[in-house]
């Protein structure tokens, strides 16, 4: 216990520095106006891509301070547990989550209060992470009531947990995307629309897919116990069953995962080719 203690206090010191890090930075390095007269309206494709790299760094940050996270996470949480499934999801979605918040820490420039705000998603976008989580919730409290299901008890809930902490981490991240500029250049406006348009998207992918991974392998376990002597007299086949869907939904999850981890990869190249030409007459 008191080297997980350690390691959480050197992580926070960490998280702490790379954010003060961060705002220095940004500070000194802050965008310059435009002045009057003859001032270039037009972003060149060299500043557009460059203000696109500086764009990806908070999220290659992010990353890299959730594989920080994992690597230093990974042996503790198996020593103290003596188990490996169950710690290896968990933190993930530990480290998942501190990534996340890292992102929404990270210094940015505030939209202006005179700008027309939009919403990046529609609010339709949002029913299928909330029914996940509810229909993850029903699961538990349902499987928990049954003698057999030790395992979902013990393993279920804690998994439940953590696709709730990391769902608030999620909504964190994306009010950031919503409040902040990402290319704060006023000359790519259109740029930095579509920039936070298709992060909030792979967002909300990426969320989508790490609730689904985590709902799959609550319902895996339930379909192992499910397969045991005993409760397969009272629930036949339903093992069987169960690690099927079970595995599906594990599978759905691991799919939307990928697509999230593509589109980060391709979004400087989706922006530029998507993005509206500004008008400037």
């Amino acid at each position: 216990m008191t080297k997980l203690i350690a390691a959480l206090a050197i992580l926070a010191a960490l998280a702490w520095a790379a954010t003060a890090t961060a705002s220095w930075i940004a500070k000194k390095k802050a965008p310059l106006a435009i002045g009057a007269g003859r001032a270039q309206i037009h972003a060149t494709p060299v500043e557009q891509d460059r203000a696109m790299k500086k764009a990806q760094w908070r999220t290659a940050a992010a990353i890299a301070f959730a594989a920080v996270m994992f690597a230093t996470f990974f042996r503790l949480s198996v020593g103290l547990s003596g188990q490996e499934g169950l710690p290896v999801a968990v933190t993930a979605g530990l480290s998942a989550s501190g990534g996340l918040l890292l992102f929404s820490a990270l210094p940015a420039t505030k939209i202006p209060a005179s700008n027309t705000r939009f919403p990046l998603l529609p609010k339709r976008a949002f029913l299928l992470p909330a029914a996940i989580l509810a229909a993850f919730t029903a699961f538990v409290i349902t499987a928990g009531l049954v003698p057999w299901f030790t395992a979902v008890k013990n393993d279920g809930v804690p998994l439940l947990l953590m696709a709730v902490a990391f769902g608030g981490s999620a909504v964190l991240a994306l009010h950031r995307l919503n409040t902040t500029l990402a290319l704060a250049d006023p000359r790519m406006s259109a740029f930095d629309r579509r920039w936070r348009e298709l992060s909030a998207r792979n967002l909300l992918t990426f969320t989508n897919g790490a609730l689904l991974t985590y709902f799959g392998t609550a319902v895996i376990l339930t379909g192992l116990a499910l397969a045991t002597a005993e409760a397969e007299a009272a629930f036949p086949h339903w093992g069987v069953a169960g690690t099927a869907g079970g595995a599906a939904l594990a599978l759905a999850g691991v799919v939307l995962l990928a697509l999230a981890a593509r589109g980060a990869l391709t979004i400087r190249a989706a922006t530029s080719k998507s993005a509206p030409t500004p008008i400037t007459a």
